[in-house]
């Protein structure tokens, strides 16, 4: 895209950036896309290059957008503020750039210029945006379950903000849409970074301490799995204020398109918090609940009573594909079943082989199928289905075929010590 094609919201963008101790660098670029913009080389750019600097100032946090809240409702109690999550302080103040339009609030709603580049409601593609029958494809996998959880949280969340704007201003409470949340909430999932990028050792490992942080320009580049990048720290010079550069470590030709990259996520996180997902994602995993009783979850194995006295390590599990963290699984599995904590038998390992095959077949075959765009089913939803659907498969999969190495593994060892494994499947079918 040329100079005199970038489109006047990106212009503004970029001057008010520059305005405020940040750029991209002069060979970058933006091209409209069916989901916003995407950032291009104009011409070629070297490895090694810092494509955009963003000043500390400009971040959207939770400190800056509890500061306007309390700035613009000066009558309030604002003590409830102290209740609010991260998100609702930051989605609160971007919401009320849409709310009020008055330039008597433009020196503290300072963020305009950025809000206008980032893609509309109608563009955005997470799991709250899908439509019903879109979302109903999902019906029997895990994403399907943490979409309405987080469609609960996030509703809750939005109706103590509006109370408190009721308040202080009816007309600004009817202004504040489910809408204008959802929309500000999937912004901060899909474009934050942890606030240890802000640090003179930026990293984007969030930490218990660490809050969620939006940096303008920063946020445009696209992700690109393993892409070589770096976060650069630049020290002010001359009171200059900080800022946090992206640097990228590989050559990029004019015309190509350039990337961030988010880290390794599994196409469950990229589609529920970002829209999108990638095919045969190597960083795709499934989360297992095992419990001592079958009754806690759906996915939990059936087993025999536990002692009293027992205590078996249950909880949530992350297994991923080639069975990788498939470990902690079955040692939870032998910890429900063995009747002696303190000594596994064959028999306890051939039980625990069977049920955990069985649980794992299970979730597969409760796995909806793939779906063809069509009619109130839009094709970049179906890509994501079947995206997912893969992954979780090949995953279950995997755990079955370690389920059954579990099995052969012991039925050796039974014969090793002399022991007779009677089938009883076999026996069943010979009556």
């Amino acid at each position: 895209m040329t100079e005199q094609t970038t489109p006047d919201d990106i212009s503004t963008f970029i001057e008010w950036l520059s305005n405020n101790g940040g750029k991209f660098h002069r060979n970058v670029s933006f091209r409209a896309e069916p989901s916003g913009y995407s950032v291009v080389a104009r011409q070629d750019i070297p490895s090694d290059t810092a494509v955009v600097y963003c000043p500390f100032n400009l971040a959207i946090t939770p400190d800056i957008s509890r500061r306007a809240i309390t700035s613009i409702l000066t009558s309030t109690d604002h003590s409830s503020l102290d209740n609010w999550s991260e998100r609702q302080l930051i989605c609160s103040y971007i919401c009320l750039h849409w709310i009020l339009s008055e330039p008597s609030h433009r020196d503290i709603l300072v963020h305009w210029p950025y809000l206008k580049t980032l893609p509309s409601a109608d563009k955005l593609r997470t799991p709250l945006h899908f439509t019903h029958n879109e979302l109903e494809a999902f019906r029997g996998s895990n994403l399907y379950g943490a979409t309405l959880d987080r469609q609960r949280e996030w509703q809750q969340e939005w109706r103590e903000c509006q109370d408190f704007l009721s308040a202080a201003n009816p007309a600004w409470a009817s202004d504040f849409t489910w809408e204008r949340y959802l929309t500000a909430a999937t912004y901060l999932s899909s474009r934050a970074f942890p606030s240890t990028l802000l640090s003179s050792e930026p990293s984007l490992i969030s930490t218990a301490s660490s809050h969620p942080v939006l940096l303008p320009g920063v946020d445009a580049l696209n992700h690109a799995r393993a892409h070589p990048v770096s976060w650069v720290v630049n020290a002010p010079d001359r009171g200059d204020t900080q800022t946090i550069s992206l640097v990228l470590r590989t050559n990029t030709p004019r015309g190509a398109e350039l990337f961030n990259n988010y880290g390794p996520k599994p196409n469950a996180e990229l589609i529920l918090g970002y829209g999108f997902s990638l095919p045969h994602n190597p960083d795709d995993t499934i989360v297992l609940k095992i419990g001592s009783n079958p009754t806690t979850s759906p996915t939990t194995p059936i087993t025999p009573t536990t002692p009293a006295t027992a205590q078996p390590p249950g909880g949530k599990f992350e297994v991923g594909r080639d069975a990788r963290g498939a470990d902690p699984v079955w040692a939870a599995v032998l910890a429900v079943l063995r009747e002696d904590p303190e000594e596994t038998t064959v028999e306890d390992e051939l039980d625990a082989a069977e049920m955990l095959a069985e649980m794992a077949e299970n979730l597969r075959n409760r796995l909806p199928q793939p779906r063809v765009a069509g009619q109130d089913f839009r094709p970049e939803v179906a890509t994501m289905l079947e995206h997912y659907l893969e992954g979780q498969r090949d995953i279950l999969s995997s755990l079955i075929a370690f389920a059954r190495e579990k099995e052969r593994q012991a039925v050796q060892q039974a014969r090793e010590q002399g022991l007779q494994i009677v089938d009883e499947e076999a026996e069943e079918e010979e009556e």
